[in-house]
């Protein structure tokens, strides 16, 4: 069984959630949603067979922070790729609106997003930087000495991103990988939610994976009204699945071909999507899906060279707006995701982190300016 999922990418914000009363957070959505699918067949062409899931919508949130402290080209290709220049509006106080109206309490499912923002004890930062983070982004701060307790400092982001992601995400950094880190961002999104009527108990049946390959799942039915479309275009079946209190969707294209995935992957764009999102009818239908688990972890550098983002990996990053030390550049950018879907519901889960460098000794980092800031906010909630 394959299966291809993508969190709060184009699925909650192609309209399943109404934060869309502005236009600037209908551009931002836009952007998102064409970075998701870039990013998804970049990611697909890397995973032959395997099954995928990742959150674009975490992904981006992370680098939008990391924008915010480039300068120059590595600024404008970053803003490229994720979508930001072409679509000219206020990138940092969309993502506020956004992330306000995605955090709003709800009664009937879970939805919380949270940045953090690790910062070595020796690192110095621009107050204009840390303003920005602080304000758009709600993140708090945390001061680790990432040159003398690295294993500490890697413990204490585990066990930051567990608790805000029901404990299913762990271990996304190391020790190895924060040693002598001036600086770590770090976003994390958790969602938990019924269905407005549970499936069936599962049962064992055929699921074909292929012309010559069919296994047995167990695999979830019910029968009721669902909004549904056959798309000829996309050439696949589309199906909602609302969760309890019919703002939050889980949306399945499904091939009309055994052997259709390829096909349909490649002409997945965020206008296709939307375009046949709204072409959905209510119909009564008998349905069936696989009851299932992904865990899934991804080094994203790569993917994002390929999509154009490359003076932000090495010693040519400007990062000018975060500090004066030179050079700065990221070494990581680490994505692990989490999603279970069975009779009741889905819980899912994704954490993003940003880790920069710096070939210097820490000692001489930095104008000495700041450092007391991150610390003297360490208190603060993160």
């Amino acid at each position: 069984m394959r299966c291809h999922w993508v969190l709060l990418g184009a699925v909650l914000l192609l309209g399943a959630i109404d934060v869309t009363s502005s236009y600037n957070v209908w551009k931002l959505a836009r952007a998102n949603g064409n970075f998701a699918f870039s990013l998804y067949r970049k990611v697909i062409n890397g995973a032959a067979g395997e099954n995928v899931f990742f959150s674009p919508f975490s992904i981006s949130t992370a680098l939008s922070m990391t924008y915010a402290g480039a300068r120059g080209n590595t600024a404008n290709q970053m803003s490229t790729v994720l979508g930001f220049r072409q679509r000219r509006f206020n990138v940092h106080a969309t993502f506020r609106a956004t992330l306000a109206s995605l955090n709003s309490p709800q009664a009937r499912y879970k939805l919380a997003l949270a940045n953090g923002v690790f910062v070595n004890t020796q690192f110095s930062m621009f107050p204009t930087f840390t303003d920005l983070l602080a304000s758009y982004y709600s993140a708090g701060f945390k001061s680790l000495d990432f040159d003398n307790d690295a294993q500490r400092s890697a413990d204490y982001i585990n066990q930051w991103v567990e608790q805000r992601t029901n404990n299913k995400i762990k271990d996304i950094v190391t020790a190895d990988g924060v040693q002598g880190s001036p600086l770590v961002l770090v976003n994390t999104i958790y969602f938990k939610g019924d269905w407005t009527r549970r499936f069936n108990d599962a049962e064992s049946a055929p699921f074909h994976v292929s012309n010559t390959n069919t296994i047995s799942v167990e695999m979830m039915s019910k029968t009721g009204i669902f909004r549904y479309a056959a798309n000829h275009h996309l050439q696949c079946q589309i199906l909602e699945l609302p969760y309890d209190g019919y703002r939050v969707s889980m949306y399945i294209l499904l091939p009309m071909a055994t052997e259709g995935l390829a096909s349909l992957e490649s002409k997945l764009t965020f206008n296709a999507v939307t375009s046949a999102l709204a072409n959905l009818r209510r119909r009564r239908l008998s349905v069936g899906i696989p009851r299932f688990g992904i865990d899934k972890q991804l080094d994203l550098i790569p993917l994002l060279h390929s999509m154009g983002i490359v003076l932000a990996f090495n010693t040519a990053a400007d990062f000018g707006r975060i500090s004066s030390l030179r050079p700065l550049f990221v070494k990581d950018v680490i994505h692990k995701a989490f999603i279970t879907v069975n009779e009741t519901g889905t819980e899912a889960a994704a954490a993003t982190v940003v880790a920069f460098y710096n070939s210097l000794p820490m000692k001489t980092r930095g104008s000495g300016t700041t450092s007391q800031w991150a610390q003297a906010n360490a208190a603060k909630s993160t």
